[in-house]
């Protein structure tokens, strides 16, 4: 490092915090401010401290800056420790961070090139610095990462209601707000110990420095951000793919992380990049490449390099300490089996993994003593299983399909290559892991053993398979073989063949992506809370400071994420793993504010929490897709004629456009339950008559049975939309929970073809995709929406469910057999190996009817 130069940035990380607190940068843009934070809380110490060990990723200089955001990372965490320990507020740290972290750069000064030792005999010789990208490789990496930043910059991070982003956001204003880096409180006022979270770990008071010293709203630097970190991801995945093949490899892997991370660039997966476990995954793989360059490197500023790295990725997310567990002890195993004994590149790694092990240890023992009490009761039931037979079971195959897409296919059609090239640390790493991979998630006797302990995370393991150094391997491969020639630039065809059809669909998604981004956009903003953040900074504005709001679960949390107040239920899983009240909370909810509860549970509720005040929004474009209970358009009209109907006890303070807020008078609440009124009777359900409703059809000891059916059409077209009416009656008491009515219409395939029940389903779908058109499709609803819920329900009454049912436009025309059936599942249901093949599935239910669809007539 000149020095010159470490004077200049040095500078710089001291004076670019003044400037920002001070305002004199005002009238910057906001996303330069973000930009100009981000670059002075993390990455110029991240820099700063790289420079001192002397280390860079492989491919050189250019790269440098996604090691830097470890490094910045676990200096920003430490610093937010010290202030922990110093029982100060962290936010202190928006300037207080600047003088020693200018410091930092006067280590560069000191720090000189650390020659190698003489390698031993039969060593081969250590290459003095790593290689440099060639020019075009390096131009090629900066294009594909200018496009995730722009692609983040034009969309920002997803803010739905059902996504974790209100949740984080939320998190991280109460962190500015109380200058505690760890609220229990970031939700639930009364939430004590229950509300301690450790998948939140030291990235979400780094983002709370970041929006306090660019004077942003953290709704405003969490959607920001991604376009700052995505481009660092694509800079990580070419530095492990340079340690594949060099420069070609690692402008093949960079692209490829743009275009296949979470399955294409279609998804919101890369605009996530701003979530700890995203951020934590590209952390982890930075580690992994340094752990291998330094293999290769086997030098002090190497190995420094890989702990560094490892505290910044822990300080992150705490997931990652599982990640290296997996990933290094398989490494270290297939080492042992590759070089047949330990030889000295095993015990080089295994002394640096222990190194950075016993580097991470003291946070993650704090971190596990602090918070992990896992008793979440939505968290702990089982799901993402698939059922094999008996009590053997693994984890559902589609969560490959869902976080990877179909390219992950190119791990297993890949296992022979990469034992031919396993002499690659790099490729070994693709061997190993995703072999270790397979067998957590898909060897029944390791899946009995982790499952009851790790929940639905262990499903996360899916995200250790580094899916852009297969990309890059496979890359790698074609060329050198079309280089070779002869039978080898055949082998090599095929194989371009084969990844060119796994890629076919991120690749056409990828290019719709930056193309058409106004569809994304529209698909967000119609699912986004930002529909109603103008009644939210009006509660945030009018309200007390600290007010307990009820709301509906989509509503929930919102609410802390644009307010200084607190909420009394939550969406879905998104709660701590500690948080035992989390199905409590939301079924609370429901009875509250329900439009047929009575007045003495209303207030039941509303002084268990503390209640204050009461939001009602009717701003969604569709019914909410929960588990549990979700508000339409006619509950949202009867709870509020409920509540307007005592204005006493409701006083409505804002009122606009479908969103309401009632501030409550608990004297008056608790004059209406004494009184006991009650609240409006239900006109959905009737008392059953054995001898007018007869027998139902029962469909499982679990759920409730088929009292009656209509569907309000026996003919439809492509497009239409029916109304069908269902009426149920639970034959015993049935527990609370997340249950579904799924309503499937099917017809025969065309031919005469008879196919065997075990492959029917595949062949059926191949079909459809020759035929371009279904013969089968499914509409899901919870019953009610959850407003009565299942749990209330008694064998002595019949309930009258509803649902639409929207006619596909890609179905055939034909006589569909209509069935139905209400199941009880969690959140991510679980499936039988069956399922897969037979068309007599999960879903399948009792026969109830026939709808005829035909092709609408032409218009001339």
């Amino acid at each position: 490092m000149n020095r010159a130069r470490a004077l200049v940035l040095a500078g710089l990380t001291l004076a670019l915090p003044w400037l920002l607190a001070s305002g004199a940068l005002a009238g910057l843009p906001d996303a330069l401010r973000l930009t100009l934070a981000f670059a002075a809380l993390v990455l110029l110490p991240g820099h700063a401290l790289l420079s001192a060990t002397g280390a860079l990723p492989p491919g050189g200089v250019w790269l440098s800056s996604s090691w830097a955001l470890g490094f910045g990372v676990g200096w920003l965490g430490l610093l937010i420790l010290v202030t922990r320990m110093l029982h100060m507020p962290f936010t202190v740290l928006t300037t207080g961070a600047a003088l020693p972290s200018a410091l930092l750069w006067l280590l560069t000064l000191r720090a000189m090139p650390v020659p190698a030792k003489p390698a031993r005999p039969g060593k081969p010789a250590k290459p003095a610095a790593p290689d440099e990208l060639h020019p075009l490789a390096l131009a090629a990496i900066l294009v594909a990462a200018l496009l995730a930043a722009l692609h983040c910059a034009r969309l920002g991070t997803p803010v739905a209601y059902y996504t974790d982003s209100p949740d984080h956001i939320g998190t991280i204003r109460r962190m500015m707000a109380g200058g505690d880096a760890f609220p229990t409180d970031a939700f639930f006022k009364d939430a004590g110990a229950m509300g301690a979270d450790p998948r939140k770990g030291l990235w979400h008071p780094c983002v709370a420095l970041i929006a306090t010293l660019s004077k942003t709203d953290p709704l405003v630097a969490w959607r920001g951000l991604a376009a700052l970190l995505a481009p660092l991801f694509v800079l990580s995945a070419a530095a492990f793919a340079f340690l594949i093949g060099g420069s070609l490899t690692a402008a093949a892997g960079g692209w490829a992380l743009l275009l296949t991370y979470g399955g294409s660039l279609g998804t919101q997966y890369l605009r996530e990049a701003v979530f700890a476990t995203k951020l934590a995954d590209q952390l982890a793989l930075a580690t992994i490449t340094a752990v291998l360059f330094d293999l290769s490197q086997r030098t002090r500023a190497s190995r420094l390099a890989a702990i560094g790295l490892a505290l910044g990725t822990v300080a992150a997310h705490v997931f990652p300490a599982l990640q290296f567990a997996v990933v290094f002890g398989a490494l270290g195993v297939g080492l042992l089996l590759r070089d047949r004994g330990f030889s000295p590149v095993l015990r080089r790694m295994v002394t640096t993994v222990a190194l950075l092990g016993a580097a991470c240890l003291p946070y993650l023992l704090w971190r596990a003593q602090l918070s992990y009490a896992p008793n979440n009761i939505i968290h702990l039931e089982p799901q993402g299983l698939l059922l094999l037979g008996g009590s053997a079971k693994v984890i559902s195959v589609g969560v490959l399909w869902d976080w990877l897409g179909g390219a992950w296919l190119l791990f297993p059609l890949s296992w022979w290559a990469y034992t031919k090239h396993a002499q690659k640390p790099a490729v070994l790493v693709l061997l190993t892991t995703s072999v270790a991979v397979a067998l957590l998630l898909f060897c029944p006797p390791l899946v009995a053993l982790l499952h009851p302990k790790l929940g639905y995370l262990l499903m996360r393991f899916v995200w250790l398979l580094p899916l852009s150094g297969a990309v890059a391997f496979a890359v790698d491969r074609i060329v050198a073989g079309v280089r070779e020639g002869g039978a080898a630039r055949l082998r090599a065809a095929v194989a371009m063949v084969v990844l060119l059809a796994l890629l076919r669909a991120p690749l056409a998604e990828g290019a719709h992506a930056l193309l058409h981004p106004q569809d994304i956009a529209r698909a967000d903003a119609a699912v986004s809370v930002e529909r109603w953040i103008a009644p939210l900074r009006w509660m945030d504005l009018h309200l007390p400071a600290g007010s307990v709001i009820l709301s509906d679960p989509a509503t929930s949390y919102s609410i802390p994420m644009m307010t200084r107040h607190f909420v009394a239920t939550l969406v879905d899983q998104h709660s701590s793993p500690n948080d035992s009240l989390a199905l409590t909370r939301i079924l609370e909810a429901r009875d509250a504010l329900s439009p047929y509860a009575s007045w003495a549970r209303t207030r039941e509720v509303v002084a268990h929490h503390g209640v204050t005040a009461i939001a009602l929004n009717d701003r969604f474009t569709s019914v909410p897709q929960l588990d549990y209970w979700a508000p339409d358009p006619a509950w949202y009209r009867a709870a509020r004629a409920r509540f307007d109907a005592e204005s006493l006890a409701f006083h409505p303070v804002y009122a606009t456009q479908g969103f309401v807020v009632y501030t409550i008078d608990r004297e008056a609440l608790d004059s209406l339950a004494q009184r006991g009124l009650a609240g409006h009777a239900r006109n959905n359900t009737r008392q059953y008559v054995p001898q007018r409703d007869g027998v139902a059809l029962r469909i499982a000891d679990d759920s409730p049975a088929l009292q009656g059916f209509r569907l309000s059409a026996p003919q439809a077209h492509p497009g239409d939309t029916l109304s069908a009416l269902l009426d149920w009656r639970v034959l015993s008491r049935l527990p609370a929970g997340s249950y579904d009515v799924a309503m499937r219409f099917d017809q025969p395939v065309p031919g005469s073809q008879t196919w065997p029940a075990w492959c029917a389903k595949p062949v059926r779908k191949l079909i459809e995709k020759r035929r371009g058109e279904r013969y089968r499709f499914r509409v899901d609803h919870i019953p009610t929406d959850g407003d009565y819920g299942v749990d209330l329900w008694s064998p002595f009454e019949v309930v009258r469910d509803s649902m639409s049912v929207v006619i596909p436009g890609d179905v055939a025309p034909g006589d569909y057999q209509v069935q139905v059936r209400m199941l009880r599942q969690p959140h991510y249901p679980n499936f039988h190996l069956s399922d897969y093949f037979l068309d007599h599935d999960y879903y399948s239910g009792v026969p109830v009817g026939t709808l005829k669809i035909t092709r609408a007539a032409a218009r001339h």
